[in-house]
């Protein structure tokens, strides 16, 4: 299919040069086909990265969703963000956006209505999530703007403090993140996540249907 293989050169230019400095023709050329052919599926250069970054989201979601299918108890904060971490430390482009990586980035994070569905379905679904955590008994106190702020400090400093620390590798890391959660937001005794599993995995397929419907 012509647009993944668009996609996929895209991509293999993202990563390697970051977004100011790659152009739609060496698009085009990477990937085989003409520039016009580029400009049949993306009207611009900002929609056609935006949706590279949107087919890695959805790749991100779908991984994580499959995880809590396999293992209800993935659903558990602790565990769904040290699995998050983890996966985002794997993939270079999930990588620049948690860490806020401009100079490979660019204005995609801010400016490409992808960039912007992205974040907003996340924040969306990270609402919600938490609500269902709340409600089977597995967060502590109720999901407000204050425990939302509580936990986007602890998950945004482990990124931050990740390249600074190298003395922990990803899995201390992780590990570290998942125990501050733990202690911080979860009773001491937890109750069977499986009904709340049955909640929280069709909030993500929500999520992963909205990001699909996004891309050619």
């Amino acid at each position: 299919m012509k647009a993944a293989r668009i996609l996929d050169a895209a991509e293999e230019l993202l990563v390697s040069y970051g977004y100011r400095r790659i152009t739609v023709d060496e698009v085009a050329r990477r990937a085989g086909v003409g520039k016009g052919t580029v400009y049949l599926y993306w009207p611009s250069k900002l929609e056609l990265f935006g949706a590279v970054l949107t087919r890695d989201a959805a790749r991100l979601v779908s991984d994580q969703l499959a995880a809590m299918r396999t293992d209800p108890a993935e659903v558990l904060l602790h565990r769904s963000l040290r699995w998050a971490f983890l996966a985002v430390m794997a993939r270079p482009l999930a990588r620049a956006w948690a860490t806020t990586d401009l100079a490979l980035l660019g204005e995609l994070a801010t400016q490409s209505r992808s960039g912007m569905l992205f974040a907003g379905g996340k924040r969306d679904t990270t609402d919600r999530f938490l609500a269902v955590l709340h409600k089977h008994g597995l967060l502590l106190d109720e999901p407000d703007p204050l425990l939302a702020y509580r936990l986007s400090a602890a998950v945004t400093g482990s990124f931050v403090l990740g390249p600074l620390t190298p003395e922990f590798d990803v899995e201390a890391q992780a590990d570290a993140l998942a125990l501050t959660v733990r202690r911080a937001f979860e009773p001491t005794e937890t109750p069977d996540p499986a009904a709340a599993a049955a909640e929280i995995t069709g909030l993500y397929q929500d999520w992963l249907s909205d990001l699909r419907a996004e891309l050619p």
